[in-house]
């Protein structure tokens, strides 16, 4: 068997395919580098296996169908798998690049700034692991080696003094323990002596078969960690004992999840999701509300008249209350994002609406790209995104379809080329998908312009029916861009990932107007296809 001391330096080639760039460190499983793709120059993160790891007979063979099974599961919140292969007798497997700390040193810093996790901040990051690690098990694979070092973060953050936070989330190595040697993995932890307060008491040291309640159990000590700047030993306190800003019902959710029975916990990773959306439900409910982007643009003296119109409707509607947990969740993902993103100052605004009269300015930052949790899924495209966090530079955006002028009937029958040579011969450019699904969901970030709820009163309920751009005064989004969920059809700038040639295509009412004038809807069609509802508006770069 080959040297299991093996180690490489920056610059050196492994199987002739990729590049190591750095040392990311050593496990009980073996070394891990930074590598890049020598002929895609794409990143990708290299885990050698220790060779005794796979040092029973038939182990490679196990090892290669654990692989195979775990790489199929796929969810935006676990890290994907690549290939395996060997070098010098050494055998490893490739895993995606994700640009992250691991949440260990995010814990670390915590610690040295003297900062403690909120609920919701904790909260955040452990639904996100529990959702990937339930996608694992309804693929027939328990993680049992989740801790700290195996859950990743990437953090954005604004607002004075980066206060406003938000966090992308994956978790590492499922699977990995499946495609091992099991009794050489706990032999490893024993003899190094590495003290893992996460793993589930029936695991033995990894000799035991996974259950869900073992990575249930895991979990919830990283979620007392969290909270309570330690992890759980013996007799411990509970949250509320610990910290009194904690609602009660957290003490519960760690007493679940806890539980020295396997059989008295949680039954799976959703039902302990459920359980901690509970454990915030009221908070959120009573957190009060933020200024709206439209008050700014409503109190701005001497403005667009026409944004007289915008919050009209708004003004009188109430927000439905979180009724569902998906619901919930997806309320915690939008305050997050408004968090990250404060309202401009009201002089700036102004300035940019002076610039550029015909036009809605759209600040930079962060939207909620595709279909949110709540949503009925029958409603979204093939190619939706599922809640993905999105980031934009600032644009402006028409105000209305083109000629983007009030009053006016929409220009139709007209092809993505086409499209592209009206906004230049205006010295603007045809707006991307992302621009125009931003500008539809207003800084709250609604399922459509107008809001949650779909309604034809709002914006008509065919696609054909005849409308003059602006009429509709309750057909507007939250930056005031008016008729995006409902009349024609819109070209934008982006085409399809496959297949260049075909442009994706906002908006409209084509089939059940409920799914085709949702914000994050879209389809692609030819860039020469050309019909009577197909118009479009344009962008421009401040």
């Amino acid at each position: 068997m080959a040297d299991s001391s093996l180690t490489f330096a920056r610059g050196d080639v492994v199987s002739r395919k990729y590049e190591v760039e750095n040392h990311l460190g050593n496990g009980v499983f073996g070394s891990t580098y930074l590598a890049r793709h020598i002929a895609s120059g794409r990143h990708v993160t290299i885990k050698f296996i220790n060779p005794e790891m796979l040092a029973p007979d038939g182990a490679m063979e196990h090892f290669r169908e654990a692989f195979a099974t775990a790489k199929k599961v796929r969810h935006p919140a676990l890290i994907r798998y690549g290939e395996i292969n060997e070098h010098d007798g050494v055998f490893y497997l490739t895993q995606e690049y994700f640009k992250s700390q691991s949440l260990r040193q995010v814990m670390d810093e915590y610690v040295a700034g003297g900062q403690a996790f909120t609920l919701q901040d904790a909260c955040q990051i452990l639904i996100k692991v529990l959702e990937a690690i339930q996608v694992g098990h309804d693929g027939g694979i328990f993680h049992r080696d989740i801790k700290p070092e195996n859950v990743l973060i990437h953090t954005q953050r604004s607002g004075p003094g980066g206060k406003n936070v938000v966090r992308t989330v994956r978790v590492t190595d499922l699977g990995v323990v499946d495609m091992l040697a099991a009794g050489n993995v706990g032999d490893r932890y024993d003899s190094e002596d590495l003290d893992s307060p996460y793993l589930a008491p029936e695991l033995a040291g990894f000799t035991s078969i996974g259950t869900p309640t073992a990575d249930v159990y895991s979990v919830g000590v990283m979620l007392y960690e969290l909270l309570c700047g330690q992890v759980p030993q013996g007799t411990f306190l509970s949250p509320t004992q610990v910290r009194e800003d904690l609602p009660e019902h957290i003490d519960a959710v760690i007493e679940l999840a806890l539980s020295s029975d396997p059989n008295d916990r949680y039954p799976t990773p959703r039902d302990m999701v459920s359980d901690i959306q509970r454990a915030f439900n009221l908070e959120m409910q009573d957190a009060p509300k933020k200024t709206s982007y439209r008050n700014i643009l409503l109190g701005i003296a001497g403005g667009v008249a026409l944004l007289g119109l915008v919050g009209l409707y708004f003004s009188q509607r109430e927000t439905p209350p979180p009724e569902q947990d998906s619901l919930v969740q997806d309320e915690l993902l939008r305050k997050e994002v408004q968090r990250a993103n404060p309202l401009p100052d009201e002089a700036i605004v102004k300035k940019m609406l002076e610039a550029e009269p015909d036009m809605v300015w759209i600040p930079a930052g962060t939207f909620i790209k595709g279909r949110l949790r709540h949503e009925d899924g029958s409603m979204a495209s093939s190619s939706e995104k599922l809640a993905v966090v999105v980031e934009l530079p600032s644009y402006y955006i028409d105000r209305y379809e083109f000629p983007n002028r009030k009053g006016e009937q929409p220009v139709g029958n007209v092809s993505q080329k086409d499209a592209q040579m009206a906004c230049e011969e205006v010295g603007k450019r045809l707006c991307t998908a992302d621009e125009w699904e931003k500008s539809c969901k207003g800084p709250e970030n609604y399922i459509y312009s107008y809001g949650d709820t779909p309604d034809g009163s709002f914006c008509g309920e065919a696609m054909d029916e005849p409308y003059r751009v602006g009429d509709r005064e309750n057909c507007l989004s939250g930056y005031g861009v008016f008729d995006m969920s409902g009349g024609f059809r819109e070209w934008t700038a982006s085409a399809k990932e496959s297949k260049p040639s075909r442009k994706l295509v906002k908006g409209g009412q084509r089939g059940n107007y409920e799914r085709g004038t949702r914000c994050a809807f879209g389809v692609d069609e030819d860039e020469g296809y050309a019909e009577a509802t197909m118009s479009f508006r344009c962008c421009k770069n401040p």
